[in-house]
């Protein structure tokens, strides 16, 4: 008898079912590989590397073994509807017990929802189960039962009997499973595994795991056209070639266009080359300190190219805090590193959208970190380390062996997190082979900080050298001078002191190249202000290349930001702004990143990190006579918020004001000082947190650390503004990931509530949805509609 593995999925009703024999060869096809090439970056001894492939083999073939259970059949055959009668993780996970594997049984149990349980969770639920039905015989971590409803709860009675009868049926069943298992797929590997103690190793094996069970079920979806396992295939990284190709990019950037060459083009000629061509250092982790404008994308990459080319290593992760920061960097390095014949989309891929689709028909659009070169967000990257969601954890494996850039790495991790970070981080250079740059102008130190990390810390070396350094911060201090605005501002004044002829502005904006920059701190804030400087300044009706206000958050999707992106960077150029004053009202998604450079800048009070960064866009090439930023603070008036985040961070900002405008203090030890600071100032709590998520993590609590490791503490959810690519997902129509992710926003859970918003039909539980109002894509985006709704923004709520 053929038994079956999956249905016809209903966009190909037509399909013979997916047969269990050829599911699971497909899936050791793709899954063995993909496996061997992760463990050849690791440090691990050949056995056990032998012993670690074994016990994925056997993951491989026995992860849906319950399917082989006669009642399962009738349903997946056709022959009777509704859900599998039988949960069919269930039995591989009873063999894995037999055999004393328990990481075969966590890897088997994480393989759908809810992912990798909490071993002491596990330990107290056998425990309970074994009172409540003491002739069963359970070991003490056998994950046996059903996968779900593991806590007690009102019904808890009514669950552990279903748990026992759940474990009744397959220890009834299981010599048949395992027989048919033999006569379809021939026999399994038997070996004997603790769980390790390291909580990272599950996780990867379970990433390999899930991507080759879906890889196996996508290609059967589509009628097995195409090639099995072609988003598997490890890519060609060729990094000498685009060393080349990086060379030839800085070259022609080298010299200005009107044949000048200043002095800060000649450090950041100088930087490059010390990157391209210095010593590489032993250590596979290394910081880069270099301010501001002195080229670190094109450096950093230069440095980690030679170390992907040395070591052999699979790709290059570029991380980032925005997801503007995001859109910049691809750009560049599509223009840098693309070898003749390639795909840029296919060479260098960016992901930062959220949604990661846990329905099998909607798993086409989620992102696979496959390519040679991939740039992703600090939330999407860091959170994907603490994940127990199998389909979250998918693309995890492909951190195996890489080199990763931590761009702007003040601002990607909160301190509670860094504690559990770099302890990942140390274990993917020691275990994984992972080369890792921390690189910032405003950058902090923590792991040399007993305050901020508990563990293992260490002095890493930094690729600017300390002459490059000396130089730079030199004539960093004639670049611009720093104020402040005393008193608070409401909506009206700001418009007011922004103005081209008020006080603070009228000498800045009255000579060449009059551009201003505002930074507020929240989307809502910023979009209030930009509004209401447009109507102050009849900007309404004008098209985009005309208008004297722009704005930049995101409101606006990623293709949308992009634009604004085009046009601010047309400006740079010679134009006809070069002598009208212009404006640009953003969030912190400009303080880093962006080559931007404006005659002064607004920067409401946020922490030390995000003014040293705001600098690095006022006067940013050092061209102008001298350039001015102001801090500034808010009254919360006419749609004006403050964001609560940045409570304690201001008030360390302000104290530490005098060290920050003598610029006697390089700026690396003013951030680390102030990162200190605020962690110190409700220390009790953020240490016991940071503690807690450390040990989780060391207790192999899959569970909790997924769940109280967020980088951004009230969740934000994919939201996509294009009607069309709504419907066709709702219909079942084949969307490129790349387009969901390039017109959706992220909104807040509570202004998902407040406006209304349904989920895309077939995304209801991976928290997709549609923007059903008006969205405006050359100015407030998303933030149209809110302004619209005053009694909205009177209630006080920002939308990110």
């Amino acid at each position: 008898m053929d038994f079956v593995a999956h249905t016809p999925p209903k966009e190909n009703p037509g399909l013979e079912p997916h047969g269990y024999a050829e599911h699971i060869r497909e899936a050791l096809a793709c899954g063995v590989p993909m496996f061997e090439r992760a463990l050849s970056h690791t440090d691990f001894s050949v056995d056990e590397k032998a012993a670690l492939t074994q016990t994925f083999k056997a993951a491989l073939m026995l992860h849906d073994m319950g399917k082989l259970d006669e009642d399962n059949q009738k349903v997946l055959r056709g022959e009777t509807t509704g859900r599998l009668p039988v949960d069919h993780i269930e039995a591989g996970v009873a063999v894995a017990a037999e055999m004393g594997n328990e990481l075969l049984g966590w890897l088997i149990r994480g393989h759908h929802s809810p992912g990798l349980p909490n071993k002491s969770t596990e330990k107290a639920f056998i425990r309970q189960l074994k009172r409540q039905h003491p002739e069963l015989t359970l070991g003490m971590y056998s994950l046996r039962g059903k996968r779900h409803k593991r806590d007690k709860n009102d019904n808890w009675q009514r669950d552990w009997q279903n748990h026992a009868d759940a474990i009744r049926v397959t220890d009834k069943r299981l010599s048949q499973y395992k027989q048919r298992q033999r006569d379809a797929c021939g026999d399994w590997p038997q070996i004997e595994m603790p769980l390790p103690s390291s909580a990272l190793l599950p996780r990867m094996m379970l990433s390999c795991l899930v991507d080759a069970d879906h890889g196996s079920a996508a290609y059967y979806s589509q009628g097995g056209k195409g090639e099995l396992c072609q988003s598997q295939n490890a890519p060609d990284g060729r990094w000498n070639e685009r060393l080349d190709a990086l060379d030839r990019y800085v070259a022609g950037l080298a010299r200005p266009a009107d044949g000048t060459d200043d002095s800060r083009n000649i450090l950041r000629g100088k930087f490059y080359d010390a990157c391209r061509h210095g010593p590489l250092h032993a250590s596979r982790l290394a910081c880069c300190s270099a301010p501001v404008g002195l080229g670190k994308t094109t450096s950093v990459l230069a440095y980690l190219l030679r170390c992907a080319a040395q070591g052999d290593l699979s790709r290059i992760f570029i991380i980032a805090p925005f997801s503007n920061i995001i859109d910049q960097t691809v750009k560049t390095l599509r223009k840098a590193v693309i070898l003749d014949g390639e795909a840029p989309e296919k060479a260098v891929v960016a992901h930062h959208h959220k949604a990661d689709f846990r329905n099998k028909d909607m798993r086409q659009y989620a992102a696979s970190w496959n390519a040679p070169i991939v740039v992703t967000t600090s939330v999407q990257f860091f959170e994907t380390l603490a994940e127990s969601n199998p389909t979250r954890l998918r693309k995890l494996h492909n951190v195996a062996g890489s080199a990763i850039f931590i761009d702007e790495s003040h601002a990607c991790l909160p301190a509670k997190l860094l504690d559990i970070s770099w302890c990942w981080i140390k274990q993917l250079a020691t275990n994984w082979g992972c080369h890792t740059v921390f690189s910032s102008g405003s950058i902090v130190r923590f792991w040399e900080n007993e305050h901020l990390v508990s563990e293992n810390r260490e002095c890493l070396p930094d690729i600017l050298p300390e002459s490059l350094r000396s130089a730079s911060e030199s004539a960093d201090k004639q670049r611009f001078s720093m104020k402040r605005l005393e008193n608070p501002l409401g909506r009206d004044q700001l418009v007011e002191a922004i103005l081209p002829d008020s006080a603070e502005c009228a000498d800045c904006l009255s000579r060449e190249r009059p551009s201003c920059l505002v930074i507020l701190n929240t989307v809502q804030s910023a979009a209030v202000v930009a509004d209401g400087l447009a109507t102050r300044l009849n900007d309404g009706g004008l098209g985009l290349k005309d208008k004297r206000v722009l704005h930049l958050s995101t409101a606006l999707t990623p293709e949308d930001r992009e634009t604004i992106l085009r046009e601010l960077n047309r400006r740079q150029s010679a134009s006809k702004w070069d002598a009208k004053p212009w404006y640009l009202v953003a969030t912190s998604c400009v303080e880093a990143g962006v080559d931007l450079d404006f005659a002064i800048g607004f920067r409401e009070t946020c922490s030390v990190s995000s003014f040293i960064q705001v600098s690095g866009r006022v006067n940013r090439h050092g061209k102008r006579e001298l350039g001015l930023l102001y801090d500034f603070s808010i009254i919360p008036d006419n749609g004006l918020i403050k964001h609560p985040g940045f409570k304690e961070s201001s008030a360390i900002f302000h104290e530490m004001w005098d060290e920050l405008t003598s610029r006697d203090i390089d700026d690396s030890r003013l951030c680390t000082k102030a990162a200190q600071n605020e962690f110190l100032g409700d220390y009790r709590s953020r240490r016991e947190e940071a503690k807690a998520l450390l040990a989780n993590e060391k207790l192999c609590a899959f569970q909790d650390v997924s769940k109280d490791y967020k980088l951004i503490d009230s969740g934000t959810f994919t939201v996509v503004v294009r009607k069309d690519i709504v419907e066709k997902m709702e219909m079942g129509y084949p969307v490129n990931w790349r387009d969901i992710q390039r017109h959706s926003v992220q909104l807040w859970a509570n202004k998902i509530k407040a406006f209304g918003l349904t989920e895309v039909k077939g995304c209801e539980h991976d928290d997709v949805y549609a923007w059903p109002y008006d969205y405006d894509r050359e100015f407030l985006g998303v933030m149209k509609s809110v302004l619209e709704n005053k009694a909205f923004t009177q209630r006080g709520g920002a939308v990110l």
